[in-house]
């Protein structure tokens, strides 16, 4: 009785510890959230939805009243990351760019870790980002720092954004995420 309340007291989120993330029907992505830029005012519209095999994250992104972004996060839980050496993304990609972002911190003002990806051919291609080479953010600036090794320990979230400020429709299908 008692090991089952334990095990009922501990955060579903700090239990979001895989080292691949499926998308798709029965994926292990249904807590993942769309976060666009009318967080700030911004008209940037988007949705995911769930394929067999893939998730669809597609939409518009708007640069009127000050916007020009487009989000698919995961939840918030403890992403410890320091055995790892990079982040593997299978995808299908329209042309548009984005990153991939670790997020360290709960607010938004404090620094992001982000490291660009892009496809123009819509294939499924398959990359590997180096987590050493993600690059500090803060407020939307690029700092000239590297994510380093004990903030790979403290990561908070995991997310895939869109922010290259063009108006314009987007798609991106994802098919998994691992660390490797």
């Amino acid at each position: 009785m008692i090991r089952l309340l334990i095990l009922l007291l501990i955060p579903i989120s700090s239990m979001y510890t895989s080292d691949i993330i499926n998308f798709g029907k029965d994926g292990n992505t249904m807590d993942w959230v769309i976060i666009n830029d009318g967080v700030m005012g911004g008209l940037s519209q988007s949705t995911a939805v769930s394929y067999d095999n893939y998730v669809l994250f597609s939409g518009t992104t708007s640069l009127k009243n000050n916007g020009g972004f487009a989000s698919y996060r995961s939840p918030y839980g403890n992403y410890n990351l320091k055995d790892y050496k990079a982040v593997e993304i299978k995808f299908k990609s329209t042309g548009r760019s984005f990153y991939f972002q670790l997020d360290a911190y709960r607010s938004w003002w404090n620094p992001n870790y982000k490291h660009h990806f892009s496809s123009d051919n819509n294939e499924w291609v398959t990359i590997q980002l180096p987590l050493t080479e993600f690059k500090e953010y803060k407020v939307g600036q690029q700092t000239g720092k590297k994510i380093s090794q004990s903030q790979l320990d403290d990561v908070l979230r995991l997310g895939i954004i869109l922010l290259d400020k063009k108006e314009s429709p987007f798609e991106l299908q994802i098919d998994y995420i691992k660390f490797i």
